[in-house]
C-alpha cells in the first residue's frame, strides 16, 4: 500500500528514478495510483505521459500531456513531450506546432529546439532543420547531437541560406578540395595522405568541430531508393524473424585489407557509375559477433545485378588498389544470417519465407505506422563532405585500435573516440 502522506514532491521524484532505471510497468502502477491521488498535479499527469511514451503507447501518453497543459499551460515542458507524440505517430504538424508553443514559453528550451529541428528534417524542411540546429548549437555549444544532425543534412542537401556556424563553413570549404580519381590509374598512399592532410586542415581551425564526439563509422553515397531498413529491423528485433523484403536484397561485399585500402575504395564508390546508381558504403565493422573488420557494401535489387556488379568493381579495384581485395556477394544483413544460418546460402535457395510471419510483419505496420512509410531517400552529394573527414577520422582511430599501422601512412596524428574504444570488437 503506497503512503498517501508521501509529499507530492516525493511521489515525482519517486517517479522519476523508476523511470530512469527503466522499471516502465512498476512506475505505470505507481503513477495510476498518484494521479487519482492527486488529479489537479500537472506534474504527474506530464510523467503519466512520459511513461506511456517509454511504453511507445502514443496515443495514451497524449491524453495525459493535454491534461497536464490544461492545468499549467505556462508550462513549456508538456507541450515539447506532447509535440515528440504526435512526432511518433507520424502526425508531425502537429508536431511543429506544439514545439513552437513550447519555444513560445521558453526561447531558451534547448530540447524543445532541438526537437523541431528534427521534425523539420522529416518533413524536409531542410534550410529550417539547419536554422534550428544552428539554433541548438547557440544555445548549448556541447550539443553533439545537434552537430551530428547537422552534418548529416549536409551529405544530401546544399543550404540556401546564408550561416555563420562553423559546421556549414567548414563543410563548403571542404567541397572545395579536389582529389584526382582516375579509374584507370592506382591511387597513391601519397595522395590519401596529402588529401587528408588538407582536409583535416580545415577542421583544426574551430576547436568544437575537431573536437566532437562524432559517433557515425559509415559513409554511404545514397541514391534515392529507400529500403526501409528501420522498419524490417523492428521486424526482425522484435519476433526474430526476416521481413519478406529481406529475401531479395542482396549486396556485393568487398573488405579491403586496411585503413588504406578502405580510404582509397572510399574514393572509387563515390566515382563510382553504375545502371541504377546503386546504394554503397564504406565502413568499419563494430557489430559483436559479426567478422570482418573493414567492408564495403553495394546494394542490389537481385542477385543478377549484384553478379555484373561484382565483376565490374573487381576490375575497377585492380586497377585502382591492388588485385589482393576480393568481390564477393551475400544476401541481406549478417544479424539475419546469424539467427539462420540457411538465410546466408542463397546459391542453395533453401530457405523461404514462412508466410506465417506477414501477420507479424503487419502487427510492426500497425503499431509503427510511422515506419512504414517508405520515403524517398535525398541522394548524397558527392565529393568530400564534414561527414566524410570525421568519419575517416575514426577509422584511423579504429586502425591504431586494432594494430593496423599502416593508419601512420595517413597521420601520425592520435585520433581518439570513446565511442569506438567501447564498442569495438575484442577478437
Amino acid at each position: 500500500m503506497l503512503n498517501k502522506s508521501l509529499a507530492v514532491e516525493e511521489k515525482i521524484e519517486i517517479l522519476i528514478s523508476l523511470c530512469k532505471k527503466n522499471l516502465l510497468k512498476e512506475a505505470l502502477s505507481k503513477v495510476k495510483i498518484f494521479a487519482d491521488q492527486h488529479p489537479n498535479n500537472a506534474s504527474i499527469h506530464n510523467i503519466y505521459g512520459i511513461i506511456h511514451s517509454n511504453l511507445e503507447n502514443y496515443k495514451e501518453s497524449i491524453v495525459f500531456f493535454l491534461k497536464s497543459i490544461k492545468l499549467d499551460p505556462n508550462n513549456a515542458k508538456p507541450y515539447n513531450n506532447l509535440a515528440s507524440a504526435f512526432n511518433n505517430l507520424g502526425q508531425f504538424k502537429e508536431a511543429i506546432l506544439n514545439y513552437n508553443k513550447a519555444l513560445k514559453l521558453n526561447p531558451n528550451f534547448t530540447e524543445a529546439q532541438f526537437n523541431l529541428a528534427k521534425t523539420l528534417n522529416d518533413v524536409e524542411c531542410f534550410d529550417d532543420a539547419i536554422t534550428g540546429y544552428c539554433k541548438t548549437i547557440d544555445l548549448d555549444p556541447n550539443f553533439e547531437n545537434a552537430y551530428n544532425n547537422l552534418i548529416k543534412i549536409l551529405t544530401f542537401y546544399v543550404p540556401k541560406k546564408n550561416n555563420t556556424n562553423a559546421c556549414l563553413l567548414s563543410n563548403k570549404l571542404l567541397q572545395n578540395v579536389i582529389f584526382n580519381y582516375d579509374s584507370n590509374s592506382k591511387i597513391s598512399d601519397r595522395d590519401i595522405k596529402n588529401f587528408f592532410r588538407t582536409s583535416n586542415d580545415i577542421l583544426l581551425k574551430n576547436k568544437n568541430i575537431d573536437s566532437l564526439k562524432y559517433i557515425e563509422t559509415q559513409i554511404y553515397r545514397r541514391n534515392t531508393e529507400n529500403k526501409n531498413c528501420d522498419r524490417h529491423f523492428e521486424v526482425f528485433n522484435t519476433f526474430n524473424i526476416i521481413p519478406k523484403f529481406c529475401f531479395k536484397c542482396f549486396k556485393v561485399l568487398i573488405e579491403p585489407n586496411n585503413v588504406v585500402d578502405l580510404i582509397k575504395l572510399y574514393f572509387v564508390f563515390d566515382n563510382l557509375n553504375l545502371k541504377n546508381d546503386n546504394t554503397r558504403k564504406c565502413m568499419i565493422e563494430l557489430r559483436p559477433n559479426v567478422e570482418g573488420r573493414y567492408k564495403c557494401l553495394v546494394y542490389c535489387s537481385d542477385l543478377n545485378e549484384a553478379e555484373t556488379i561484382s565483376k565490374k568493381l573487381k576490375i575497377l579495384i585492380d586497377d585502382s588498389i591492388n588485385n589482393n581485395i576480393v568481390a564477393d556477394i551475400k544476401r541481406g544483413c549478417s544479424e539475419f544470417g546469424m539467427s539462420f544460418p540457411q538465410y546466408k546460402d542463397y546459391k542453395s535457395n533453401s530457405m523461404k519465407y514462412d508466410e506465417s510471419w506477414k501477420e507479424k510483419e503487419e502487427l510492426i505496420d500497425n503499431k509503427f505506422p510511422n515506419l512504414l512509410k517508405n520515403k524517398i531517400n535525398k541522394e548524397t552529394i558527392s565529393g568530400i563532405t564534414l561527414n566524410d573527414i570525421l568519419v575517416i577520422r575514426n577509422w584511423i582511430c579504429f586502425a591504431k585500435l586494432i594494430d593496423d599501422n599502416t593508419y601512420k601512412m595517413i597521420s601520425e596524428d592520435s585520433f581518439i573516440s570513446t565511442f569506438i574504444e567501447k564498442r569495438i570488437p575484442r577478437r
